[in-house]
């Protein structure tokens, strides 16, 4: 099965090489790990085993950052030893586990496989979410290394495009030691193409449990925010293109009836800055950069910058929960385009009232949690977000009942990170 496998990856490169070879020379991204992706993984240090935990990008690895936490707590004689797949990932990685080793996830050919499993020597693999490769699935199943999933889910999309291939995506899933899925609606999914029922487990989403409920008011974010002297503040968090223009052009209208409203702009991608940057002062707004704010907060003898026009510009990484904290209202943004949302939990947990689009189906289960509760607000437009954020500035005490309503949704629900360390410790039987 292996070969065959690497006949067609090989097969697909060769095909795909002269696109490759111009990806490659052109962006530093695809290079980066270059040596590390081809299972050339510097050896981990010590004698004993480890737990390899896999991350695709930033958000697992947030998500594994509080798991790996209390598993090295309880299994100190196991150490974790992290993979990613982007380089984004990768550094937040190295910020959140400075002391362990970090690499990148392999490609999935059997030798490149096979190199980072010798150089990391791990007791079993753990998965974030799903993240499906037959070679390593294989791989550990000649080594008698369990492989489990934890925090499982499986979109519609994803399901029927395996539906197509359950023949394979059937023994791949059998494989499994466990899988620990966030509700019920995955676990059908999963059971569907070929999972072993005895050894899917309904866990809850970890998310809830990683979410901050506070941010320390002193936080240099949360501070430099505040600084610019707004009265009431909205923030736009992982926004794309689109919505920053959207965002900009309500700011506009409301500042005329609102002088000290503020905004602040989180773009997704850091990339993105430069052209947002563009967008506020084309739109006639000051960019005020979260770093310069940081260095040089404003103060009470200065000009009050919302009432001048300021927007914040969010150019700092891992901040976006003090940003979170020194708003008023929050929009969560890749909602109004078509690119199924992000993290609403963050501002939810903080008890900020909580704004997104139509668009969120990869956060499908929150989402519902918080809207049947009356804790968060779906616009299906701009238009419908002027609107509500306009009734934020009317009715203040109204959002700040559906904040409280967020905060309280989530702190019932955590709970998963501690029933997925019980699968682990079952698995390991340690």
């Amino acid at each position: 099965m292996q070969a065959l496998l690497d006949l067609l990856y090989l097969s697909a490169a060769t095909v795909a090489s002269p696109y490759c070879a111009v990806k490659l020379l052109t962006h530093r991204k695809i290079r980066a790990g270059m040596k590390e992706k081809l299972g050339f993984v510097h050896p981990r240090a010590g004698a004993g085993p480890c737990v390899w935990f896999h991350c695709v990008s930033v958000g697992e690895v947030g998500l594994a950052r509080e798991l790996v936490r209390r598993f090295e707590q309880r299994f100190p004689a196991l150490p974790a030893a992290i993979s990613t797949t982007t380089d984004t990932g990768r550094a937040a990685a190295a910020k959140f586990f400075p002391d362990h080793t970090i690499f990148y996830y392999p490609f999935d050919f059997s030798p490149s496989v096979n190199r980072a499993i010798r150089a990391v020597r791990p007791r079993a693999i753990v998965l974030m979410e799903l993240e499906l490769w037959p070679n390593l699935l294989l791989s550990a199943r000649k080594r008698n290394l369990p492989v489990v999933i934890v925090n499982g889910r499986i979109t519609e999309k994803t399901f029927r495009r395996l539906s197509h291939v359950r023949c394979l995506a059937g023994p791949l899933l059998k494989s499994l030691a466990a899988i620990a899925v966030q509700e019920e609606e995955y676990a059908s999914r999963l059971i569907a193409l070929g999972a072993d029922p005895a050894r899917v487990t309904i866990t809850g989403n970890m998310k809830y449990d990683t979410v901050k409920s506070s941010v320390d008011p002193a936080h240099p974010a949360c501070r430099a925010v505040k600084s610019v002297g707004a009265s009431r503040m909205l923030a736009g968090g992982c926004t794309w293109p689109g919505e920053d223009e959207a965002l900009l052009r309500i700011y506009a209208e409301l500042r005329r009836a609102h002088p000290g409203l503020g905004l602040t702009l989180a773009p997704k991608h850091a990339e993105r800055l430069p052209a947002v940057e563009r967008l506020i002062e084309a739109a006639g707004f000051s960019c005020l950069k979260l770093s310069s704010l940081k260095v040089t907060p404003q103060n009470d003898d200065n000009i009050r910058i919302a009432e001048g026009g300021g927007v914040v510009l969010v150019d700092t990484f891992g901040e976006l929960d003090a940003v979170y904290a020194a708003a008023d209202v929050v929009f969560v943004g890749r909602s109004l385009t078509q690119h199924g949302g992000q993290n609403i939990l963050e501002p939810a947990a903080l008890g900020k009232p909580v704004l997104f689009g139509p668009n969120t189906e990869n956060f499908k289960e929150a989402t519902a949690l918080l809207l049947d509760a009356g804790a968060a607000i779906r616009v299906a437009s701009e238009s419908e977000l002027r609107e509500q954020i306009l009734k934020f500035m009317q009715d203040r005490e109204a959002f700040v009942q559906t904040g409280a309503k967020a905060r309280e949704v989530v702190e019932t629900r955590k709970g998963a990170t501690e029933r997925n360390l019980g699968i682990l410790q079952e698995v390991l039987a340690v």
